[in-house]
């Protein structure tokens, strides 16, 4: 019955996951019909937040912090974990004059300030520069229109993003190495695949360098590295019925496309601990390695005017038109506390750094004694 309450716990906090990370991603993946440069950099734009979130997500999910034992046992055990990362609210907005458009620009010139993921539902009207010729019955008997003229996506109006996942681990005094992972989830309703995966090692100086031993503090060293994936299953057709579309076009399928957002995270702390009873509180500071690499697959079809024919327009399949990476490098703070009571154990943490992150992890460990360990020590 535990066991099935906990299942349930965790799927309903990936559906809580799920539920903000949907926005209107398909709306932002349509910008591919305008042009494949200009798509990417308001795709980025649009995505900056996902992005940076899952990277310190992943950076900031990275061990636990166990009172030393005095029996010398090795440990094994099971855990959950739940990271949150907070968006700054300089991520909320971006000025499309900024992006450097070729192939877009603002309907109407004096409005530019679109909205991320992160943003309010609010939106502005952007149009192609590429424009076709619409007849009419006044002279020149003709009026130019844009190939495509489409909203900026709404923002969701969130201001943080959660990753949950499971963790692995085995541990004496200290030295530790831990398995993470988010096994491979598809909301069907919302059309989005979750995952993630990471290992983390951490090591106690005091059972590695003697003038460390029996000081007021403990000092550990920790490093790991972690990938945090979200997947959109989309469905970017022409829109035939707004288009006089040319014999010259090509007609799909459109039936593998994909929206894929990776980050990649390594994660290096320096940890300072003092051991209270059955707490124990630490500091820490160090480095992540951050980057994200967004990606569409699939077939989606690009607008452009036929030469042959002013009226009319051509939509042109193209295989996997986007494929960009992005670094987030930075500085970390962290502090927090543990508190072990014989095998159970609760750690909560607070990460500074660009994005602040709250992390909230909860363990079940399972003593081993050596002469009977299968497990090779750390």
């Amino acid at each position: 019955m535990k066991a099935k309450k906990n299942r349930v716990l965790f799927i309903l906090l990936i559906l809580i996951l799920s539920y903000n990370l949907q926005a209107q991603i398909s709306s932002s993946a349509n910008f591919i019909k305008g042009g494949i440069h200009d798509a990417e950099k308001i795709i980025s734009a649009y995505l900056l937040p996902v992005e940076q979130a899952l990277s310190y997500d992943g950076a900031n999910n990275n061990m636990l912090i166990f009172k030393n034992s005095t029996d010398n046992h090795f440990r094994i055990g099971i855990g959950f974990d739940f990271t949150n990362s907070f968006i700054n609210s300089d991520n909320f907005t971006y000025d499309i004059n900024d992006l450097n458009l070729t192939e877009f620009e603002p309907k109407n010139p004096n409005a530019t300030i679109a909205q991320t993921f992160a943003g309010n539902e609010s939106t502005i009207t952007l149009q192609t520069k590429d424009k076709y010729y619409l007849p009419t019955t006044f002279y020149p008997f003709y009026q130019e229109i844009p190939v495509l003229t489409i909203e900026s996506p709404m923002g969701k109006n969130v201001t943080y993003i959660p990753f949950p996942a499971i963790h692995l681990f085995a541990e004496k005094n200290g030295n530790s190495l831990e398995f993470k992972i988010l096994p491979p989830f598809k909301i069907k309703q919302s059309t989005i695949g979750l995952f993630g995966i990471g290992v983390n090692i951490q090591h106690n100086l005091e059972t590695s360098l003697s003038f460390v031993s029996n000081n007021f503090v403990d000092f550990y060293i920790s490093g790991g590295i972690h990938y945090n994936q979200i997947i959109y299953y989309l469905d970017v057709k022409p829109n035939e019925d707004a288009l006089t579309l040319s014999d010259q076009s090509d007609n799909g399928p459109y039936d593998n496309q994909k929206f894929i957002i990776g980050a990649n995270s390594i994660p290096v702390r320096f940890t300072i601990t003092k051991p209270i009873h059955n707490f124990s509180f630490f500091v820490s500071g160090g480095y992540d390695i951050m980057n994200s690499i967004v990606k569409m697959v699939g077939k989606y079809p690009v607008y452009s005017t036929d030469p042959t024919n002013q009226f009319q327009i051509i939509a042109e399949d193209i295989e996997v038109p986007i494929e960009y990476l992005q670094n987030f490098n930075n500085l970390s703070f962290d502090t927090g506390l543990s508190y072990q009571s014989k095998n159970f154990l609760i750690e909560l943490k607070y990460a500074h750094s660009y994005y602040k992150n709250i992390d909230i992890s909860l363990a079940f460990m399972f003593g081993m004694k050596k002469s009977k360990s299968i497990i090779p020590e750390l």
